[in-house]
């Protein structure tokens, strides 16, 4: 058993290690979950084949039966990271980003003539745009490929590092937590704990504020640092955002906005991100269809809009595709870590600490979401555990449950969020990604924003509701 964790505990830094360096998971994922299975004494082929790449296996914790590995998060985030990358694309190469950010740029940020007051107003619009996307039910990855151009542009236009893009695009990481979001995180609480969306409402929206407070703080000031050291914007290998070109037409402000408002809505009505995704691409070509850059290596005018569009949606894809890749390959690590002995009897030793139940319940979030790098697994491995000690034999009594389970599901919905966010995280690598950063470079502000100032938010969450749980 020791041997066991150990190479549980040896994989998860090399794995850490490696992607900190840039070492691609697409093999470092497979070689490390090699580790763990051997030091574990599981088959090699079988934890390649049923775990990491996926079959149906018997949740420990549930019992019910469920499919694990990256076959389990393709299927989960395939549609979404696919048709976002698309969007996020003709919302580019349409102009419409252009449109949005230099209308928001020049209204609210260059009006200032101090470069740095210009930076910190433009962290601050970004931090509105993510929070609002993510409190009507748009999903991060989706909200990432939105808002991407929109913050290179701002970068470029004020003189931002692009090292720090990175760090603007997830500004909101204290949101997909917060009381009546609709996420992930409030969904798996409310369908195994049986509470509501809004449950701990007060010492919820009292930790989303201060985490939110923090990360502006923290982002605002390793830009204006940056700025103080005349450090300015490069584009790199990066793609090129449309030019604020004047004799280059572009959408109307208003017009730009639509695509964004129908996956708003749509997500927030329909619960269909797929179905609100496929709006956005769709009304993004046929409103701004004139403004798509015509391919000058086809003199027919009809064919160079036709073939300019062509163009954007096979690139939207095959960036897509590889997102994918890269993002599900720490998935088949976790399916594998998740299979052992060891990792089972970690989660026994947890309960058995002399702390406060609810201590214990946020301390297993935590731990477990930093070996899996997933939420959902986090919540479904750690929170039936805890119901069926805490909860659910004293309702079934008809005693007073020994944790409030509004408290159970606010301070777990916000402690996933944690270690969730290790280099190694699909979000973390999406957005480095995409502004051709190594994680090294972009990671400090992203570490600081989205592990630290979640754990403070976790804690503060956590106290309120230990010191006064009338406010639950």
């Amino acid at each position: 058993m020791a041997i066991g964790i150990i190479g549980i505990i040896v994989a998860l830094v090399i794995f850490l290690y490696g992607a900190y360096k840039n070492v691609s998971t697409l093999y470092l994922a497979p070689a490390c979950a090699f580790i763990v299975a051997v030091t574990n004494m599981i088959n090699p082929t079988v934890a390649f084949t049923d775990f990491y790449v996926g079959s149906v296996q018997t949740n420990a914790a549930t019992g019910q039966p469920e499919m694990v590995g990256i076959v389990s998060m393709i299927v989960s985030v395939f549609p979404t990271i696919f048709l976002g990358g698309i969007f996020g694309k003709v919302l580019t190469d349409s102009g419409a980003a252009t449109s949005i950010a230099s209308t928001l740029v020049n209204k609210f940020v260059m009006p200032v003539e101090n470069r740095i007051k210009q930076a910190k107003r433009a962290v601050l619009i970004m931090l509105i745009i993510e929070v609002v996307l993510t409190y009507g039910g748009v999903d991060g990855f989706v909200a990432v490929f939105a808002t991407f151009p929109i913050a290179l542009f701002m970068a470029e236009k004020i003189g931002i590092p692009r090292r720090l893009v990175p760090a603007m695009l997830v500004l909101s990481c204290g949101a997909n937590s917060a009381p009546f979001v609709l996420s992930i995180n409030n969904i798996l609480c409310m369908n195994i704990l049986g509470t509501n969306s809004g449950a701990a409402a007060i010492p919820g929206f009292i930790s989303f504020v201060i985490i939110e407070v923090g990360v502006y703080l923290i982002c605002s000031t390793f830009i204006v640092k940056a700025i103080k050291k005349n450090e300015t914007f490069d584009r790199g290998p990066c793609p090129a955002i449309r030019a604020e070109d004047p004799n280059v037409k572009k959408p109307h402000f208003v017009v730009s906005l639509i695509p964004l408002i129908l996956v708003f809505l749509l997500f927030l009505i329909a619960q269909n991100a797929s179905l609100a995704l496929c709006v956005g691409i769709i009304s993004t070509i046929v409103l701004m269809s004139q403004y798509f850059q015509a391919n000058e290596e086809n003199h027919n005018p009809v064919g160079r809009w036709v073939g300019k569009i062509i163009n954007s949606l096979n690139d939207g894809a095959v960036n897509a595709a590889q997102s994918v890749m890269i993002i599900v390959a720490a998935s088949g690590f976790a399916a594998v870590v998740q299979q052992t002995e060891a990792f089972s009897a970690m989660v026994g030793k947890l309960m058995s600490l002399p702390f406060p139940p609810l201590l214990i319940a946020i301390i297993m979030v935590i731990i477990v979401v930093a070996f899996t790098s997933s939420p959902p697994a986090a919540l479904a491995v750690v929170l039936p555990i805890i119901a069926s000690a805490f909860i659910w034999p004293q309702l079934e009594q008809g005693l007073a449950p020994l944790i409030n389970p509004d408290a159970l599901a606010r301070t777990s919905a916000i402690a996933v969020s944690t270690f969730e966010t290790l280099p190694v995280n699909g979000l973390i690598l999406l957005t480095n990604g995409l502004a051709c950063i190594k994680i090294k470079d972009g990671y400090l502000p992203q570490f600081l924003m989205t592990v630290i100032m979640t754990l403070v938010g976790t804690f503060i969450c956590l106290a309120l509701c230990l010191i006064a749980p009338g406010i639950v």
